[in-house]
């Protein structure tokens, strides 16, 4: 009996946890609230995290599996979608934020009370979608009010063509604006 009840439990398993999962939020009506980027494996420590780092994929397409494959998988904390392999807004958080890890961006010096958020797309000629964007401004201004950081700790690298900044076309005076003050 005790073997045939293991080999059940272990068929009814869940499968491991991979490097690329990730949970995909829409946010897009009330059945789904952008709160729910604090249903996290690991609780969400007081204090723990201090600022947040917003870039660009410099990719015109992709999602949390395709840009996690030569790093084993994703970077960041959040990922928006602009159409291109993820929704338009579509917000994907990563294993690293769902166990309250640090974003390990390599070549981007991150400090370790950082959320690290990518937004899909090439913003060094054209800007974000308006979707995409509202997005971003959604999941800032949450994170912003429910860990109590400072518009002035909203960090964005403009001058940067690399995927370490936001690119030349990003809307940086708009999008800061509407961040919480």
């Amino acid at each position: 009996m005790l073997a045939f009840t293991g080999a059940l439990l272990h068929a009814l398993a869940p499968a491991p946890l991979t490097p690329d999962a990730t949970v995909s939020l829409f946010a897009s009506g009330p059945e789904q609230s952008i709160e729910r980027v604090f249903d996290t494996a690991k609780p969400v420590r007081d204090g723990r995290w201090r600022y947040v780092y917003v870039h660009h994929s410099r990719t015109p397409s992709g999602n949390a599996l395709t840009l996690g494959q030569e790093t084993g998988g994703l970077t960041d904390h959040f990922l928006i979608g602009n159409g291109n392999g993820l929704t338009d807004g579509a917000v994907q958080t990563g294993p690293r934020w769902g166990q309250q890890l640090p974003a390990a961006i390599p070549g981007m010096d991150v400090s370790d009370d950082c959320i690290s958020v990518c937004m899909v797309g090439d913003f060094a000629d054209s800007a974000p979608t308006p979707t995409q964007q509202a997005r971003l401004v959604e999941l800032v201004k949450t994170l912003q009010h429910q860990l109590g950081i400072p518009a002035s700790h909203v960090v964005l690298r403009t001058d940067d063509a690399s995927a370490a900044g936001t690119g030349s076309a990003f809307p940086a005076g708009a999008f800061r604006a509407q961040l919480v003050r």
